[in-house]
């Protein structure tokens, strides 16, 4: 008879299924923990977002009055979205030190700052359109940098490289906002700022948000420093700064800005250009002359292309010499004091002729400009001079630009060789190994050694009040004497403190 089948001892197969489904059992109890904890940890990053919202996408604070993170591109999304404002200030590091109330009261409307640091027109297309869509602005001030339409943008812009660009933040698409519930950054920097805040018992309000200016010396010394290490950078470097066709910077004119005024017929544009010292054209015009020409050129046309819509009005504050040429109004080569963004917004306020762009003087800012840059001399202790050169030729003066100058300690104004020679008519030959310039032409020679103050006029010492130089990769020369020995007069008039004029007289003109 078979024997009852439960009654048989197990075999080694059974034994090893059911050792099998111990294990499985634990482990899948594993799994769904796990995964139970994930979805828990999902939810409350979620509810975080919802409830804390460290950067008031969805909403303004509920329990805690508001706490700002200072990375704009993070920030400013949900200032766009919730805040209410009537006009919005565009653009990048120029514009952070409007303060609102100051544009309030100048333009009008409650305004709010929507700028970007280092922003290229892209990212400043991003964050007006943001603003645009809620249908809030009636008005944008927007602060347009030659430089935000290319794409290298400036080279020496302070930009903060820790993250990439949250386009997340700036789209409509709710199934996108998981990069935004389980970034930490936004968190941290939340953090940060709060514990900030309840250790030095002050907080930022909207009006003194992104401002700098407080964090920052101005001075000419500070400008002056700044622009010699940059020359010196670039002259070490023998590099020309980048530059693309200028067909580059005026397709992002007309996809980023342009755009924008098209789409929104009902808002103000209010468009200026920024006044960067006059130390940044020239260094543009040294180390970039394509991107310094670039600028001049875009600056009519796009007012060309402005000048279609009736919604815009431009401002140039480039040529306002007397911020530019005030180096105590910087901290850089371009960054200027909040005292100037409260001017430039009186000045739109009250659309001063001075500064207004129209078809009729376009063109002259552009030329403007350019004879501010090439009056612009730095003498070797740092002061920062406006010189006009002229040549007499028997009517009226002529305006000499002679690219880079300098004023020695002793007053003499050097102008580069290569350019002297060829208004002298003279030749010019370079031994760079003794650093020594000769010139020579109508059977006449001049020899001076860069840092010696005794030249060589045909063959007979001449003194010289200061020595030649170089700057920038350039070989400079004392423009007097360099003149007298070639016979050449020049005289020289002084307008001011810091300002004078040189009149060259050839020897036939005499």
């Amino acid at each position: 008879m078979e024997p009852n089948a439960s009654l048989r001892p197990p075999t080694p197969d059974r034994q090893a299924a059911k050792r099998s489904g111990k294990r499985a059992r634990p482990y899948k109890r594993t799994v769904l923990a796990f995964l139970l904890g994930s979805a828990l940890f999902a939810l409350l990053a979620v509810l975080s977002a919802l409830v804390i919202d460290p950067l008031q996408f969805y909403h303004k604070p509920w329990f805690h009055r508001p706490v700002y993170l200072k990375e704009q591109r993070y920030q400013n999304p949900g200032l766009a979205r919730n805040y209410d404002y009537e006009t919005i200030i565009i653009g990048t590091s120029m514009t952070e030190n409007f303060f609102p109330g100051q544009v309030e009261e100048a333009i009008g409307g409650k305004t709010i700052k929507l700028s970007m640091r280092g922003s290229l027109a892209d990212e400043q297309h991003k964050i007006a359109r943001l603003a645009l869509e809620t249908g809030k602005p009636k008005t944008v001030l927007w602060g347009l940098d030659y430089f935000a339409l290319r794409a290298d943008g400036l080279d020496d812009q302070d930009v903060n490289a820790d993250y990439e660009f949250p386009h997340y933040l700036y789209d409509r698409d709710l199934l996108n906002d998981y990069k935004y519930w389980f970034n930490y950054y936004p968190y941290r920097e939340f953090a940060k700022e709060l514990v900030r805040e309840l250790l030095t018992g002050r907080s930022t309000d909207l009006d003194g948000l992104y401002n700098w200016n407080h964090m920052f010396d101005f001075g000419e010394d500070v400008a002056v420093r700044h622009y010699r290490k940059a020359m010196a950078e670039a002259a070490a470097l023998a590099r020309t700064g980048r530059e693309g066709p200028i067909e580059e910077a005026q397709a992002s004119f007309r996809t980023n800005i342009l755009s924008l005024v098209e789409a929104y017929p009902d808002v103000k544009f209010l468009i200026y250009y920024p006044p960067y010292s006059i130390l940044r054209h020239v260094y543009w015009r040294e180390t970039n002359p394509e991107r310094y020409a670039h600028q001049l050129v875009m600056k009519e046309w796009m007012y060309a292309e402005f000048s279609r819509h009736p919604n815009v009005e431009v401002y140039d504050f480039q040529t306002e010499a007397d911020w530019t040429f005030d180096l105590d109004n910087y901290k850089d080569m371009s960054h200027h004091h909040q005292d100037i963004n409260a001017w430039i917004a009186q000045a739109i306020g009250r659309r001063d002729p001075d500064y207004l762009v129209t078809a009729d003087n376009v063109r002259r800012f552009a030329e403007e400009l350019r004879r501010q840059t090439d009056e612009a001399a730095l003498s070797d202790d740092g002061r920062l001079f406006r010189v006009r050169v002229y040549r007499d030729g028997g009517g009226a003066p002529e305006r000499l630009a002679l690219g880079l100058m300098t004023i020695g300690k002793n007053g003499s104004l050097r102008v580069p060789a290569k350019e002297l020679a060829e208004l002298l008519g003279a030749r010019l030959e370079w031994n760079p190994g003794a650093k020594r310039l000769r010139l020579t032409g109508g059977g006449r020679s001049f020899e001076l050694t860069v840092g010696e103050k005794t030249a060589a006029a045909d063959g007979e010492p001449m003194p010289l009040a200061d020595a030649a130089s170089i700057e920038a990769g350039r070989t400079l020369v004392p423009l007097a004497e360099t003149a007298a020995a070639f016979g050449w007069e020049a005289s020289r008039s002084d307008i001011g403190d810091r300002e004078f004029e040189v009149l060259l007289k050839a020897p036939q003109s005499r």
